[in-house]
């Protein structure tokens, strides 16, 4: 067995490998931050850089890149002229993780019953022009590609 597989194979063993993933807490959940990051800490990751700052569209554009064009003018308008936070987390297996404890679903309902969305989302969407909306107060990435697409974005803003 090569020694860089033996090294992976130890790594997985020991808990699997240190990843880098992000998360953002929208603007109406900033009333939870200390909430939130209290439960991504206690899932075992770190957070190791965080900003309140306006997200601009652009950086929308590229982390919500899977939402359909005809939905993203309703989705953004929360976002319009309201802080929020950007943060790095860093941690064993953190993508997958940060997933975990944020919540798979999109819909709050739909999420684990200790998750962050299932605990501070709103359980009814919202219709905003004709789009039903999930009130969601936290974004993260579902794989790897999307994490490290949103640390590209975070190191620009």
């Amino acid at each position: 067995m090569s020694l860089a597989l033996n090294s992976t194979l130890t790594r997985k063993k020991r808990g699997g490998k240190l990843e880098t993933s992000y998360y953002v807490i929208k603007p109406h959940g900033l009333v939870f931050r200390k909430k939130v990051r209290a439960m991504i800490e206690c899932a075992g990751l770190t957070i190791i850089e965080s900003k309140e700052l306006v997200m601009h569209r652009w950086a929308l554009e590229i982390i919500y890149s899977d939402l359909p064009e005809k939905y993203r003018d309703a989705v953004f308008l929360q976002f319009k002229d309201k802080s929020v936070e950007v943060g790095l987390v860093m941690g064993k297996n953190a993508v997958d993780e940060l997933l975990q404890i944020t919540g798979t679903e999109l819909d709050p309902a739909d999420c684990a019953p200790g998750s962050i969305r299932f605990k501070f989302g709103r359980h009814e969407p919202l219709i905003i022009d004709g789009v039903r909306c999930y009130t969601n107060i936290i974004h993260r990435p579902r794989n790897k590609l999307e994490a490290n697409n949103g640390i590209k974005v975070f190191r620009m803003l």
